[in-house]
């Protein structure tokens, strides 16, 4: 198919898919903050290593034939030119990256509805460029710094897209299921509230308002210093595994409707546990859970290649007020500034 090779575009293309979209949506001002690196090929002369000293508007030149070669025009039948703006090719795929990026009601219109109004939108955007670079503002240190820091976040998407992507891919999601949930039983489940509070004196106290009657959501908004006070101490459904193991053995040996007589302490405070239900949780299908194992890969696989990446550099971090980390800062207030008087006082 004409389109099925899109995706697998280079980044550089997709970035100037994107620029041609925020032009359409926000108009010229867009340009003026987002600098965009024209694409090049082997053998072609580069038009971002070329400057003009000439400050003529760009439509008084015209672009050089001799740069084009007939191999350019041609280069894919799949993904054929489409327009030249002073040299810089425009590829099919260029407009086709931009579609999905386009508002809601836009996507669903025939490509070749969307078609010339896309290439102009990239056309306008290689336009803006070109003058740009011909006023010589890639030559403006804080350009420069823009570009520099948008090649940056490009050049890290690129490192995490191939180092750390694949460990996410479907196979590594199946694995990971399978290792989780294929063959194991199910499992029990408990949903608990707990009150949350400083001494075992006043965890005694509302064990025994409790056993009066006290309602134990009301008693949990008014006396818990646990978040969880706000929807009456509530944790929802939990397994074992997922609470720390002296909160565990008390929430799954209680019957729903029973309440703990005795809190449980640890670094937060004392806790007084009431079990609301129980269930037998069978383990979850595939499709249920296929988002959140490859967030959780993709999250591990990000961590590896900065941990690697971390391993492999000269690494060094200084306080704030840039003297080495590990040494007092100096945070001594700025004295005022006193200006020297033209006529000072007589010393007594």
């Amino acid at each position: 198919m004409l389109f099925a090779s899109f995706r697998r575009r280079s980044l550089t293309r997709s970035a100037v898919a994107l620029a041609a979209v925020c032009l359409l949506l926000s108009g010229a001002a867009w340009a003026q903050a987002q600098p965009a690196t024209p694409r090049s090929k082997p053998g072609d002369s580069n038009p971002a290593e070329t400057k003009s000293a000439d400050p003529k508007p760009v439509e008084a030149t015209k672009p050089s034939e001799s740069a084009i070669r007939p191999g350019d025009i041609l280069k894919s039948p799949s993904d054929p030119v489409v327009g030249i703006v002073e040299g810089h090719m425009i590829y099919l795929s260029d407009v086709g990256n931009a579609v999905p990026q386009l508002p809601e009601n836009l996507r669903g219109l025939p490509f070749d509805t969307l078609f010339p109004v896309v290439l102009d939108r990239i056309i306008d955007h290689q336009a803006l460029v070109a003058i740009a670079r011909r006023q010589g503002l890639d030559a403006d240190p804080a350009v420069k710094r823009d570009i520099e820091a948008a090649s940056n976040r490009i050049l890290e998407g690129a490192l995490l897209a191939r180092q750390a992507v694949p460990d996410a891919a479907e196979d590594k999601i199946q694995a990971r299921y399978t290792k989780q949930y294929v063959g194991k039983p199910a499992t029990e489940e408990t949903r608990a509230r707990h009150i949350l509070v400083s001494t075992e004196a006043e965890a005694k106290k509302l064990i025994a308002e409790l056993n009066k009657g006290a309602d134990f959501a009301t008693v949990a908004k008014q006396s818990s210093k646990d978040p969880d006070r706000e929807n009456g101490g509530d944790l929802g459904f939990f397994r074992r595994d997922q609470v720390w193991p002296e909160f565990a053995d008390v929430a799954f040996a209680l019957q729903p409707g029973q309440i703990s007589q005795t809190a449980i302490h640890n670094e937060f405070g004392w806790h007084i546990v009431k079990v609301e239900e129980r269930r037998i949780v069978a383990p979850p299908a595939y499709s249920d859970v296929h988002d959140a194992l490859r967030q959780a890969l993709l999250q591990e696989a990000v961590q590896r290649t900065i941990d690697q990446a971390r391993s492999r550099l000269t690494i060094r971090k200084f306080n704030i007020d840039g003297s080495p980390l590990g040494a007092v800062p100096d945070i001594t207030p700025p004295q005022p500034i006193v200006k020297p008087q033209d006529n000072p006082p007589p010393k007594p």
